[in-house]
């Protein structure tokens, strides 16, 4: 027996004898079922599924002080360690690329507390978004964060990449919305925020850890902002011509201080531009915020369509569990990138100053046909400066593959370029990990200075955000 496998073996012994022998497990399927999250194979990817590592075992804490006995044993052993959530991230944040162990956080699952005079919510990090708020529900409160997979995303993954859900542009990101966090660090070390909206007393440092991936400390719960059940909601659907029309309709409504809950914009190729627009909160507010959004819409050539569609789209916008896992099994039949038959599918989310969205348009464009790739939509998520894009390729050889990557890069870094962020909802994971040097210059190098303090032996989530 090899000295690693020694001593991968030793400590599996530890994890079990420490927490309890059902909390480990080195079962093939579990490990493998842990290895990937939902980074689809078909991406323009540097980073390929060969470069990542079955870990050597699944923890499953049911509290914090497991967390903390985990983690003291795995920072003894020099053993990596990857936080998982519900797997539903897209941007290989709880891919393993180190032989180590996985923390499947979802047995941290309790609702601590609800307290309505507070609006605020207490949970574990495990706890399922829509658990959490079946858990307000009887409160007549609603959490402000509401992604696309809400019926399997977690607090702690989504505050570990910052996630954006439907209802940003009102509430906004998952990390504006934490009061408070509990984190227990590599060296077992236990941090807990004072959880309340405003503090002057340093810097906050739940913001350190929203949006590190799990690599500055292991998240274990989160006091979060919890907001009232909207009175009225209303919720529109526009055609417009193009999407130059539709982007101008966006700037115009926020030029006058309307920002809706919901905006949600496509240009397919060979469709209508269509508009998902939606106000939801007080009465008043919303009979007042509505005729205006209307207003603005149709002075740029907004065509309103049966709100029955508006009103599909809203009931229709989160994932199940069931459709990520067809996803996962019809990947398993398709020919890998750069093999004859394959064909690269990849999206990006970036994040520009308005005034630079549409000559950013213009030069993407030119960057994906010089590579051979087709733009099958533009869009726009919340407000102008949050722009989306879906591209493809057949990449029927590895040449074919390296010009569809080379694409993507040229795409993202003319968006740093431009003074806009590569990335807005989804975190930079394994996928970007190597433009974050160019994303963040000589912050990045702060960064590494911060998990070094915190990390000093670099096993927490190793391979992630360039550090």
């Amino acid at each position: 027996m090899g000295t690693d496998q020694a001593g991968s073996t030793d400590l599996i012994a530890r994890l079990a004898a420490v927490l309890g022998p059902t909390r480990v497990s080195t079962d093939a399927d579990e490990l493998a079922a842990v290895t990937r999250d939902q980074l689809r194979r078909r991406r323009a990817l540097h980073a390929r599924e060969s470069e990542l590592v079955a870990p050597v075992a699944v923890v499953r804490p049911g509290g914090v002080a497991d967390v903390v006995s985990a983690l003291q044993l795995a920072a003894a052993a020099g053993v990596a360690v990857v936080q998982y959530g519900g797997g539903t991230g897209l941007m290989g944040g709880a891919a393993t690329v180190t032989r180590g162990i996985v923390l499947d956080m979802r047995g941290m699952n309790r609702v601590i507390e609800v307290s309505p005079d507070d609006r605020s919510a207490t949970a574990e990090a495990g706890v399922v978004l829509a658990e959490l708020n079946a858990a307000l529900a009887p409160h007549r409160l609603i959490l402000g964060h509401d992604p696309w997979t809400v019926p399997i995303a977690t607090v702690g993954g989504t505050i570990s990449t910052n996630s954006l859900g439907y209802r940003g542009a009102k509430y906004g990101s998952m990390a504006e919305q934490v009061l408070g966090l509990e984190v227990v660090l590599a060296d077992g070390t236990v941090v807990t925020t004072r959880a309340v909206p405003r503090s002057s007393t340093g810097p906050r440092l739940q913001h350190l850890f929203a949006g590190a991936e799990g690599a500055f400390g292991v998240i274990t719960a989160a006091t979060l902002r919890v907001f009232p059940e909207p009175e009225r909601r209303e919720l529109l659907a526009l055609d417009f011509p193009s999407f130059a029309h539709g982007f101008a309709a966006s700037r115009a409504m926020y030029a006058t201080g309307l920002v809706p809950a919901l905006l949600d914009y496509g240009a397919p190729r060979g469709e209508p531009a269509r508009m998902y627009l939606g106000f939801e909160g007080l009465t008043e507010e919303v009979a007042a915020l509505v005729p205006r959004g209307r207003a603005i819409c149709a002075a740029h050539d907004g065509i309103e369509r049966d709100p029955a569609l508006a009103w599909g789209f809203w009931e229709d916008r989160h994932v199940a569990p069931e459709r990520l896992r067809q996803w996962r099994q019809a990947e398993s039949h398709e020919p890998r990138p750069g093999a004859p038959g394959s064909t690269v599918v990849d999206y990006l989310h970036v994040s520009l100053p308005a005034s630079r969205v549409l000559p950013y348009v213009e030069r993407a464009e030119a960057i994906f046909a010089g590579h051979g790739m087709a733009v099958h939509e533009w869009g726009l998520w919340h407000g102008p400066e949050l722009l989306s894009t879906v591209v493809s390729r057949a990449t029927d050889t590895t040449a074919d593959l390296s010009h569809a990557t080379d694409a993507v890069d040229q795409a993202l870094m003319l968006v740093q370029d431009l003074g806009g962020s590569m990335e807005y909802v989804h975190g930079a994971g394994l996928r970007d990990a190597h433009l974050m040097a160019r994303e963040h210059g000589s912050g990045l190098d702060v960064m590494r200075s911060i998990k070094q303090a915190l990390d000093p032996g670099g096993l927490l989530n190793p391979g992630k955000l360039g550090l």
